[in-house]
Order: structure tokens, then C-alpha cells, then sequence
């Protein structure tokens, strides 16, 4: 079962951040990092998870309207440029990077080709994965890099399932943990990784660590081979 660090270690640390992330990268038997990437008014892409800064901040208003030098007053929304300097070396020696592009709500346009771009000056191109609500925008990936691996998003697995099948050409899916309703056989004759995401408390809750705790081996049955946590450091520890 691979296990991600949704956010970085979002769990005991603020999520989508330098230090969730560096804390991910002291984890033994990860399998990769999942962030989030919006563009700021100045088209910098930038790690951040809401389509507002108002939750994970102490600024009120959409990421689209600060240009990237206000972004930074925040300390918290980091480039990801700043993050693909810390995780370089680390994907060159084969840690994964999910990079979900949050254009579902908000179009941002010419997301993709600054994103692909950026990923590729740093030469990690065959250790990211590219994901999204937005189906059209991984066909714009794969149109702009047919090499790229791409991750549908979605809220139930019949409904990645239809997306995977009918509209974008896709390596894997990515459903909710709790809607992973395709049915063994058919997860099995897929040929794609099926990885879920989850809901659990992020930083700084501190609610007990295991109240959230996922069967990993009742969703391996399901077909699933892989999951997005905020405690990834938990799950390794008993895994590896």
C-alpha cells in the first residue's frame, strides 16, 4: 500500500507548508507528497489549498487577487518553486509528487503549461503525477506533455471510473476513501492505480491520532493501492 503525505505531514504541522513538507521528508517508506497549486494575480504558482487565503491565514480574499510578493507576507503559502528546491533531491532519488492543479473552481488560465514548465526546469518531470477535478485540465496536461502521469479526481470511484473510460486517458484515480464503490473485479482488470483521499483533521486539531485511522488491508480488498493521509509518519511506522 503506498502511503502519501497529504499536504505534508498536515496533521502535526500547517498544511501545504515548508514545514509540513520537510517533516514528510523524515518519514520512512514514504511514497510521495501531495500539495496543491493555484497562481497568484502575477501568474506565480503557488502551494495552497483553498481557493481563499482566509482559513489557512490571516488575509481575507481570493488567492487570484494578491500578487505572489503579497502571498508571502502570509509566511504560510509557499511557492512551488521554494517547494520543488527542498523535494529535488528527493524525487531525483525516487520520492513521488502529487501535484493536484485546483482549476475545478477557479480557471486559471495557462495553469497547466506554467506548471509542466516549472516541474520540467527542475528536471523531476518522471517522479510527478498530475491530478485534478477539472478532466479537461489534465487533457491540456497530456496535449502539453503525453508522457506526464495524470490522476483523475473525483468524489466517488464510478465517477473516476466513467472520466478514466469515456474523456481523459489517465494512469490513475483518485476517488474518496468513503465512495470507493467499483467493484473488485473491475478494479482489478483497470490497470491503473487507485489511490483515495480522505477528510481527516488537519493542524493544528489535536484530536486522538487514531480516531481517523484507515484499514489499509479492507481497502487493499477493495483494490485500492494507495492513500492520501495527514499522518503519514503513523502509518509508516507501522508499516515499514
Amino acid at each position: 500500500m503506498e502511503i502519501w503525505a497529504h499536504r505534508g505531514c498536515s496533521l502535526k504541522h500547517p498544511e501545504n507548508t515548508i514545514e509540513a513538507f520537510a517533516a514528510a521528508l523524515e518519514v520512512d517508506g514514504l511514497t510521495g507528497i501531495e500539495l496543491d497549486v493555484q497562481l497568484s494575480k502575477d501568474g506565480v504558482p503557488v502551494v495552497i489549498h483553498d481557493e481563499r487565503v482566509d482559513r489557512t491565514t490571516w488575509g481575507v480574499g481570493f488567492v487570484k487577487d494578491f500578487y505572489f510578493t503579497d502571498l508571502q507576507k502570509f509566511d504560510v503559502i509557499p511557492s512551488l518553486e521554494e517547494v520543488l528546491t527542498l523535494l529535488k533531491p528527493r524525487l531525483i532519488e525516487g520520492l513521488k509528487l502529487n501535484i493536484e492543479l485546483k482549476n475545478s473552481e477557479i480557471p486559471y488560465e495557462g495553469m497547466e503549461q506554467i506548471v509542466i514548465d516549472m516541474v520540467k526546469s527542475f528536471g523531476v518531470e518522471k517522479s510527478v503525477i498530475y491530478s485534478s477535478f477539472n478532466p479537461n485540465s489534465l487533457k491540456v496536461v497530456k496535449q502539453l506533455d503525453e508522457n506526464a502521469e495524470v490522476a483523475v479526481l473525483g468524489y466517488s470511484g464510478l465517477e473516476c471510473l466513467n472520466e478514466a473510460n469515456f474523456n481523459v486517458h489517465c494512469e490513475a484515480i483518485h476517488p474518496y476513501i468513503k465512495k470507493m464503490d467499483i467493484p473488485k473485479f473491475a478494479s482489478d482488470e483497470l490497470g491503473m492505480d487507485i489511490r483515495v483521499w480522505t477528510k481527516d483533521p488537519l493542524y493544528p486539531k489535536t484530536e486522538s491520532l487514531f480516531s481517523h485511522e484507515h484499514d489499509l488491508k479492507a481497502l487493499e480488498r477493495k483494490g485500492v493501492t494507495g492513500i492520501f493521509v495527514n499522518n503519514p509518519e503513523d502509518y509508516c511506522n507501522k508499516l515499514f
